[in-house]
């Protein structure tokens, strides 16, 4: 293997339990406007939210319209009169306090942080990205290495994205170095792919393979300690 220094960590359902903080912005989101906060109206928005992501990612929908978007069309689809900007306020706000892991993410990176440089690499809406990182352990682990698409003008999987990421940790030229790890095929694994980088796709749900294969490929945080600190 490859003597990685630089390690470009995805956040959401990578490091940071995305699924737990959208569950509790989504259900008490809802609870606010007096709606019912049952699985079938989460289901319903939740189509709709991938599926605007899902354009993110090809470049269809830019993210401040996408955040809008997404409650304009999950008000109209069940009948609901409201403004969908202070929707999207009031679940961003929520959504903003989740900053709880998944199981085993603090001790991998601090094992991780005493042989490597580490890096955050996300799409994520920044100021929720940033006060979910700030108010989690891991802050002082990536310090101000934190790269969200948002603040850089462009988005994962561009390659101008990772271009950026790479020049502002000073290793354009030493790319061969740098590693991508995150779950995403459409994100992540492509993204590296663009940007000619090494990756690991973090392969939890036994998602079947996308026509770009990763570098490696591991199932849990185990595997990825294996392969990282054998």
């Amino acid at each position: 293997m490859t003597a990685y220094r630089w390690l470009l960590f995805d956040a959401d359902n990578t490091l940071f339990d995305f699924d737990a903080a959208e569950e509790f912005a989504l259900t008490r989101t809802l609870l606010y406007y007096g709606l019912d906060a049952g699985e079938e109206i989460k289901a319903r928005y939740r189509a709709i939210n991938s599926a605007l992501w899902a354009a993110f990612d090809r470049g269809e929908i830019a993210q401040e319209d996408l955040v809008i978007q997404r409650f304009a069309r999950f008000l109209e689809g069940e009948g609901l009169s409201g403004d969908p900007e202070a929707w999207n306020r009031s679940y961003l706000d929520r959504l903003a306090g989740g900053s709880v892991l998944l199981p085993g993410a603090e001790a991998l990176c601090r094992k991780l942080a005493g042989r490597y440089t580490l890096a955050l690499v996300t799409n994520g809406v920044p100021y929720v990205q940033r006060r979910r990182l700030e108010r989690s352990p891991l802050a002082p682990l990536f310090g101000d290495r934190v790269y969200i698409s948002g603040e850089l003008g462009c988005r994962k999987p561009e390659k101008e994205y990772f271009d950026k990421v790479l020049a502002a940790l000073g290793i354009e030229s030493r790319r061969k170095y740098a590693l991508v790890i995150g779950d995403s095929l459409s994100s992540d694994i492509k993204g590296a792919f663009n940007a000619r980088l090494d990756s690991v796709w973090l392969n939890r749900r036994g998602t079947a393979p996308g026509p770009i294969s990763p570098t490696y490929e591991v199932t849990c945080f185990a595997e990825l300690e294996a392969l990282l600190l054998p």
